[in-house]
Order: C-alpha cells, then sequence, then structure tokens
C-alpha cells in the first residue's frame, strides 16, 4: 500500500493500524474496496438451530465455513498450559503476519461465561497479558530542537530511519536538558529505543562500548534558534524558554493550538498547517 502511495505522490501509512482505520474512514467507498483490507473473526454471535458450549468449537466451525480465524490459537488445559503458550507466543510475535501487544487468556466453557458475568468495563472471563516493548538499536544522528507555544525549547533526536513495533521510526522527543545528561546521550552515539506502551518511540538507553571517541555533547542553546532571542532556563526548572514574544515559532503554535480539537476545533485550518 506504501510503494502505490508513493507512486501516487500521496501521504505513506505509519503502521497497519493507521492504514486499516484510515481506509474504513474514506468518503468515497470505492478508495475503501480498492485497500487490501483483511480481518480475523473472534466468535459466533448468534446461530440458529445451532448452539456451542465452547469458543474454540466456534472458532473450529467458523474456519470449516471459510472464514479467517487467528491462526495463533490453542486450547489449553490448565493455566500452567496457558503460561507456557502466552510465553511461546511473545517469542515469535515479531515473526506474525500482524501486529500484537499481547495475548489473551480466555475462559472457554461459555456456560461458565455468562456465570462470571463482566464488570461495567470488562468480561471477568479474559484477562490480557502485555508484552514487554520491542527494543531496538539504531543511530542517534543528531540533536535539534523546537520551540512550543509558551516558548519551551524541546530537543528532539534524529535517528537513523528503523523498523518498530510495526512503523517507522526516525525521531523522537529528548524532552529537555537533564533527560539528556541521565542518560549521558551524545551525537553519534548508537542507543537503544522503545515505543511506550507500544505507541510513542523513547530512547532508553546509550550503547556505550559501541562509542568510537567522535561522539559530540550536545550543547543547549542560549538563544533560540528560530529568532535569536534569549533563551532562559530559570531556577527549578527543567525546561529552557525562548523569551522572544514575536517568535514566529511560538506564533505558528499558538495558532495551532487555538485551532486544535482542545480549543476551537477548527478542521479547516488545522488541515492547513497539516
Amino acid at each position: 500500500m506504501n510503494a502505490e502511495q508513493e507512486v501516487l505522490e500521496e501521504k505513506t501509512f505509519a503502521n497497519a493500524r493507521n492504514a486499516a482505520a484510515g481506509s474504513l474512514r474514506q468518503l468515497d467507498s470505492k478508495k475503501t474496496a480498492k485497500r487490501p483490507l483483511d480481518i480475523y473473526i473472534f466468535n459466533v454471535q448468534r446461530l440458529e438451530n445451532n448452539t456451542f458450549n465452547s469458543h474454540y468449537d466456534q472458532l473450529v466451525y467458523l474456519e470449516k465455513l471459510g472464514f479467517n480465524v487467528n491462526p495463533v490459537k490453542k486450547k489449553c488445559i490448565g493455566i500452567a498450559s496457558a503460561i507456557k503458550e502466552v510465553e511461546r507466543i511473545g517469542t515469535i510475535r515479531e515473526s506474525l503476519g500482524f501486529g500484537t501487544d499481547g495475548a489473551v487468556v480466555k475462559v472457554d466453557n461459555l456456560e461458565l461465561r455468562e456465570m462470571l458475568g463482566t464488570t461495567f468495563k470488562v468480561p471477568r472471563w479474559a484477562i490480557a497479558y502485555k508484552y514487554p516493548p520491542e527494543r531496538k538499536e539504531t543511530i542517534l544522528k543528531d540533536i535539534v530542537c523546537q520551540v512550543g507555544r509558551t516558548g519551551a525549547i524541546t530537543p528532539m533526536a534524529i535517528l537513523e530511519p528503523i523498523k518498530l513495533a510495526g512503523s517507522t521510526i526516525s525521531k523522537t522527543t529528548l524532552h529537555n536538558e537533564d533527560f539528556i545528561k541521565a542518560k549521558d546521550l551524545k551525537i553519534g552515539d548508537h542507543v537503544i529505543i522503545q515505543k511506550a506502551g507500544d505507541v510513542i518511540p523513547e530512547v532508553v538507553e546509550v550503547v556505550k562500548e559501541k562509542r568510537t571517541g567522535e561522539e559530540k555533547d550536545f550543547v543547549m542553546p542560549d538563544v533560540c534558534p528560530v529568532c535569536g532571542a534569549p533563551a532562559v532556563r530559570e531556577n527549578g526548572e527543567a525546561v529552557t524558554r525562548c523569551l522572544g514574544i514575536e517568535c514566529s515559532a511560538r506564533k505558528l503554535r499558538n495558532i495551532v493550538h487555538f485551532a486544535s480539537k482542545v480549543g476551537m476545533d477548527i478542521d479547516g485550518l488545522r488541515l492547513c498547517y497539516n
């Protein structure tokens, strides 16, 4: 899909989840029909003249009917068997044909499910186990600074692009000067990154044994990188701020904030900015 998007000079998708959601939101159903969407069926909601007492039997039945059913499934006898299967899925999840951040253990007997019932939000007969975030190594090519609407100057890591948890990561925030010092980050370092909650990329640590001596220290600027006004870090604060009232970056971010969903929710103006 991304190869086709590039040929059409259109925006590519960050990951499969975004691609599916964006495809289903298309106003033109013909565009949606052209997208290679697929689905796994997880249960039978209702079936006349036929009853099941096992969820696993439902999945087998759905497969016989020709529906796509998740191939990574197993009927376990006892909690020890279930734990072993969760661990096995964790070892193979990177090789699966779809993204996953966890495994779900369910009570198979449907009558017992009815007896257990549900809380206000979740069923009592199922529980999800979340795997530790996927980690990968890349290179910290540079650190640049961005200016926010309040004048906060935020260091941004420019990374050697790497595929992580279903999307390509090429940059991530480094928060502030103290974060960089605490991690002992230098430009040119080999670093380990992960997605916090499998969503937000973050730098976890430096691979110090791969340092060559050519790495460079990052120095927080004492002037705004956009307008040149003084940049000051007040005592007791972690953030360095641009003091320029007329800073173009601050003005732009203020307009974006005003037009965003938490502000006036002006779709057209937000799209113009994007």
